[in-house]
């Protein structure tokens, strides 16, 4: 039989600090600092670039003065949607860019790219678009054209500007 000797027996725990342990401990702590400060400056990055990006999408909206005039036209409740005088119209093409638009917004909302917050600085803008009755005409009009011509196997849509009325439904109801 063999003689066994406990393991404690063997280990010892020595208690001093060498300069190579400083440095590792050292080398440790600024990596750590590095890594948060990094996390830090992504972030913001981040938010400034989402921010951004909004900044351009709704400037090139507003910039266009023929496309101002037709938003002014919405907000001052000088719109009115006739389906048979709506197609291929200017209106039509204000329209649904900036229902587009706001698709696209409301996609990235979802989608956790940016925050509703993100878009407060549109959010009046939203807010007269979403509440405009003629405007609700139009979607509910379009809903009648996707039971009628968009939806196939191919092409299932719940609602048209889904992602538009999902935003309005966050921005304009309490």
């Amino acid at each position: 039989m063999r003689n066994v000797t406990p393991i404690s027996q063997h280990m010892t725990f020595d208690p001093s600090i060498s300069i190579g342990h400083v440095i590792l401990a050292c080398g440790f702590i600024a990596t750590t600092i590095g890594l948060l400060l990094n996390v830090v400056a992504l972030r913001r990055t981040l938010k400034v670039q989402r921010l951004d990006y909004l900044y351009r999408v709704t400037h090139d909206l507003f910039a266009d003065s023929e496309f101002r005039r037709f938003f002014y036209q919405l907000d001052y409740g000088r719109f009115t949607f006739d389906a048979d005088s709506f197609r291929e119209s200017d209106a039509e093409l204000h329209l649904d860019r900036l229902l587009y638009t706001y698709d696209l917004i409301g996609r990235l909302i979802r989608n956790g790219v940016v925050n509703v917050s993100d878009v407060s600085n549109v959010s009046f803008e939203i807010s007269q678009i979403c509440t405009n009755a003629e405007v609700r005409r139009y979607l509910d009009w379009l809903e009648t054209e996707y039971k009628t011509h968009g939806r196939n196997s191919r092409n299932v849509r719940s609602r048209p500007f889904d992602n538009a009325q999902w935003l309005f439904e966050r921005v304009c109801e309490p």
